[in-house]
């Protein structure tokens, strides 16, 4: 599968004429013949092919909590894992817990949990550009912009940590 993904990524950036960011999945099964984990498939990935990574904290979230493992710890050892060279942005979104399946279903403000991730993301990787989706059941303007600044404030936390 990893140079399956790699040929194809390259063709991509060869037509496009530049490198790609692709983006970790939300994920609703597991294959039985997994032979190495998410991070390490990306990071491989990226090492052979140039691309980066769009790092989507909500899925990882969803994907804890679909595991039925605790989500914030499970989403910062992925972060722990990931090449921090490699991540060019990442992505922040609201889901929905259906109660036997947590759906990323980006239709509601960024939950804490995911917060949390994105705030040992930012202290591990430093401040990244970062984006809030938003694709269903969309709210007044002045949500979405507090839920971009809520990011944003986030970030310049991070980058006067660093800076400090």
């Amino acid at each position: 599968a990893l140079d399956i993904m790699v040929a194809n990524v390259q063709r991509v950036q060869e037509r496009l004429q530049r490198p790609i960011l692709v983006d970790n999945l939300s994920a609703y099964l597991h294959w039985a013949d997994d032979r190495i984990a998410e991070p390490e498939f990306f990071n491989r990935l990226a090492q052979r092919s140039g691309c980066g990574l769009l790092l989507d904290l909500n899925n990882l979230v969803v994907n804890a909590l679909n595991d039925g493992v605790d989500a914030v710890a499970a989403a910062c050892r992925w972060v722990d894992a990931i090449e921090p060279g490699i991540v060019g942005e990442i992505h922040l979104a609201g889901y929905h817990d259906a109660g036997d399946i947590v759906i990323d279903d980006h239709g509601s403000r960024v939950h804490d949990n995911v917060w949390q991730v994105y705030r040992h993301a930012l202290r591990r990787l430093g401040a990244r550009p970062t984006l809030v989706e938003w694709d269903t059941a969309l709210p007044e303007l002045a949500v979405l912009l507090d839920e971009a600044a809520l990011a944003e404030r986030q970030r310049a936390a991070c980058r006067d940590t660093v800076a400090a």
